[in-house]
């Protein structure tokens, strides 16, 4: 069974919203491209309870993928810890 992965999309308005997904691959190069393609893309599409989903880029805030994908877009800053 695949490991589960949770997105977390904080929108413009301050709206926020939860799913959770599958992993998509074991490859980091397919990780890595698929990625790249989404964040070159105007949208996030994501296929939900069998539909579409088609969040406007600019409508989103900041996105969350927890735990992070084994491979990370370039250049990602790591080793980060959240203070108050």
């Amino acid at each position: 069974m695949k490991a589960l992965k949770h997105l977390y999309l904080y929108f413009q308005d301050g709206q926020r919203l939860i799913m959770r997904f599958p992993e998509q691959s074991d490859d980091p190069v397919v990780i890595a491209r698929a990625l790249r393609k989404q964040l070159e893309s105007p949208f996030l599409s994501i296929a939900v309870n069998g539909d579409l989903l088609m969040i406007p880029r600019e409508s989103i805030k900041y996105l969350q993928i927890s735990p992070a994908p084994s491979s990370l877009p370039e250049p990602t800053l790591v080793g980060a810890v959240l203070v108050d």
